[in-house]
């Protein structure tokens, strides 16, 4: 497994633990109320309890007189019977565990159990990074955004940007379906803002957190710096012990997530090592299991002007290329908005 899903497995492993411990207090809790108010439950209880201690030294000790389990037998029955005629719980001194089926475990025998899996996405999702692209998924994709007008002379294709959008879609939906594939390409995203690259990838990336891949996201600049950080940190004679565990964590991510989305190519800072940065990333993730999204709004040419021979001969021999193009969809949702609160100043009585 690689390191950053077994930090995630250790962080399900101290959920799970946390869960355990939890339901045992409640039922310590419970028990030790109910001790102060029913003193003879409180006996009973202790009395079995020193059967069961006697059974197990009759066991280890083979000349001892064999009558425990017959005596806690007898106060069990008289427990159970106390219970009942005080209207007790039925339950009493049973831990109640989130996940009946596997006891707040994870697993049943060798098998992960069906609670598994709502425990491991939320810790997925907290891990990626995602903040700046809450609320973005499949189920909010609204093709009615992109015009249905082509213009040839302006986009260099007979397609509608929204024909473009659709067939954008179901080229992310066989990007989800086939990741675990070997074949399945990198995709690199590129057109002016606001045509719908990031939205694309963080639809991408909710997808696949919910099939419980790991995902890490950053902006370009946000990647450069991380990567710089960690570098300066790990020459730094004395280097902040927090600041290099988190940087080291980071790094760790950048190389062994399953998808990573590097956002916004071409704004950071240009410089040669900077770029060398990037080609180490792309290079230490080319592995069969590993996938990279990345967005420009640059467009080939220009990613041609701006990188070097070797990291532009990775993104696009390594990369399926994408184009997005159209006017700004932030400004036609702004138009929608003001639209709609127009309709509603006109229909509300005054």
């Amino acid at each position: 497994m690689r390191a950053v899903q077994a930090s995630i497995s250790r962080a399900v492993a101290r959920e799970y633990e946390n869960r355990q411990f939890a339901a045992e207090q409640a039922r310590d809790l419970q028990v030790g109320a109910l001790h102060q108010r029913w003193p003879e439950l409180a006996r009973l209880d202790r009395e079995i309890a020193a059967a069961g201690a006697d059974l197990l030294l009759e066991a280890i000790e083979p000349g001892r007189p064999c009558r425990a389990a017959a005596r806690k037998a007898k106060l069990i029955a008289a427990r159970s019977a106390f219970i009942k005629a005080n209207g007790l719980p039925e339950d009493y001194g049973q831990v109640h565990y989130a996940c009946p089926q596997c006891k707040d475990t994870g697993y049943i025998g060798a098998e992960r159990c069906s609670c598994y899996r709502s425990t491991l996405i939320p810790l997925l999702k907290a891990n990626a990074n995602l903040r700046a692209l809450e609320g973005m998924s499949f189920d909010l994709f609204d093709e009615t955004l992109f015009s249905p007008q082509a213009d040839a002379n302006r986009f260099q294709t007979d397609l509608s940007p929204r024909q473009q959008m659709l067939g954008l879609r179901q080229a992310c939906l066989r990007f989800i379906r086939d990741f675990d594939r070997p074949e399945t390409r990198n995709l690199l995203f590129v057109g002016k803002p606001g045509t719908g690259k990031t939205f694309l990838m963080a639809c991408v990336a909710r997808a696949l957190l919910d099939l419980g891949k790991s995902v890490l996201y950053l902006t370009a600049p946000e990647l450069v710096a991380s990567i710089q950080e960690y570098h300066v940190l790990l020459t730094a004679y004395n280097p902040d012990e927090i600041r290099m565990e988190k940087a080291a964590a980071l790094h760790e991510s950048l190389m062994t997530c399953d998808l990573l989305l590097i956002d916004d190519l071409g704004t950071e800072a240009g410089a040669a090592a900077r770029y060398a940065d990037l080609l180490a990333v792309i290079d230490n993730r080319n592995l069969p299991a590993l996938k990279t999204i990345i967005s420009s709004n640059a467009d080939p040419a220009t990613l041609r002007d701006t990188y070097d021979e070797r990291l532009l001969s990775r993104l696009m021999g390594g990369f399926a290329v994408y184009r997005f193009f159209g006017d700004d969809v932030r400004m036609a949702l702004n138009r929608r908005r003001r639209s709609l609160s127009g309709e509603r100043v006109k229909t509300d009585p005054v």
